[in-house]
């Protein structure tokens, strides 16, 4: 899972450096919402990959961790409620830019719900991110959860005794609908997840009408505004697919037997890297980022000229003559 490090790494590393070299007016304010969310994406690929490095164990919903957690003994609900808190980041910074768009194109207008309904969607957003915040918190302090864990894994240990003596320490997790706190914090994200679909279904609408109808713009300004919430959405449907597919299969095998590990660690490797995918889409749908990233590239690997002084056999002058080398 460690391998795809080599090719992400660089993509984050020159993806921050062509926005912190940005300076158009157009993402004088902007750039700093797709910091925030580089930051986001990749603070929770090392997450994944280092810190909760998990392992399954089909048909179960056992993620046994194996990452540097495990190692200093965190609790398994302490890593797993964590990963998301990161998907909560991610979140919220990508509704932020949804959010950042619609002001900075559309003209508002306090007569039409339409207008007001971005603003009361990132609002109660935000509140149930908080509300999600403390259920977290809750739910590494309470003991009754780790109860609830211990519980189901002694029933799991009675359905399926060959399993492995280590899925019984603290640092495995596993899902128990029993526990009130777990099924509040799913229930959390279920709303996390409405709230957000609202807000970029009605963002893009919005924005998109008023390009349509606005006379004053310039086509060249109407492209450049498009093309930002074209990049938007592209991440949104990578950071959705990426994340809702390993979801509904873990819902789908809680209904029916689902055994092949193989295919489990494909979805665990989807988790861990949607971050990356949507950089990537940052980059390859946002012109101007684009540009930046290959210009920083070229800067990195061009041949610049060295002046070589050559003097001539009777000493008494010399000639330049360009060479070149690696810079």
């Amino acid at each position: 899972m460690h391998n795809l490090h080599f090719l992400s790494t660089p993509v984050y590393i020159i993806t921050m450096a062509a926005l912190f070299r940005e300076t158009s007016q157009l993402f004088q304010k902007y750039k700093y919402y797709l910091i925030v969310h580089l930051i986001a994406n990749f603070i929770s690929e090392m997450y994944v990959t280092f810190m909760w490095l998990p392992m399954i164990h089909l048909p179960y919903e056992v993620y046994k961790t194996t990452g540097w957690l495990a190692q200093l003994g965190i609790s398994g609900i302490f890593q797993f409620e964590a990963l998301g808190q990161f998907v909560n980041l991610i979140g919220v910074s990508i509704l932020e830019m949804f959010y950042h768009r619609f002001k900075a194109v559309v003209v508002f207008d306090s007569q039409k719900f339409s207008s007001k309904l971005p603003f009361y969607c990132i609002s109660i957003f935000r509140c149930f991110t908080f509300i999600h915040f403390l259920a977290f918190i809750w739910a590494t302090i309470d003991n009754r959860t780790i109860m609830y864990q211990q519980k189901k894994k002694d029933e799991l240990f009675v359905k399926g005794p060959d399993l492995p003596d280590e899925y019984k320490c603290y640092t495995v997790f596993i899902v128990v609908l029993e526990d009130p706190v777990f099924v509040f914090i799913v229930s959390n994200w279920a709303i996390l997840v409405l709230l957000g679909l609202i807000l970029i279904i009605s963002t893009t609408v919005l924005i998109n009408n008023f390009l349509y109808k606005a006379r004053t713009l310039s086509d060249h300004t109407k492209k450049m505004q498009r093309m930002l919430v074209i990049s938007l959405l592209a991440q949104v449907f990578i950071h959705g697919v990426m994340i809702a597919f390993p979801v509904s299969v873990q819902i789908y095998q809680m209904m029916f037997i689902v055994s092949n590990n193989e295919f489990g660690t494909i979805l665990l490797f989807f988790v861990a890297y949607h971050g990356f995918f949507s950089t990537c889409a940052m980059v390859t749908f946002t012109k101007q980022i684009r540009l930046k990233a290959l210009q920083f590239i070229r800067c990195c690997v061009r041949r610049e000229p060295i002046l070589l002084v050559q003097n001539n056999q009777i000493g008494a002058s010399s000639t330049n003559i360009e060479s070149t080398n690696n810079a």
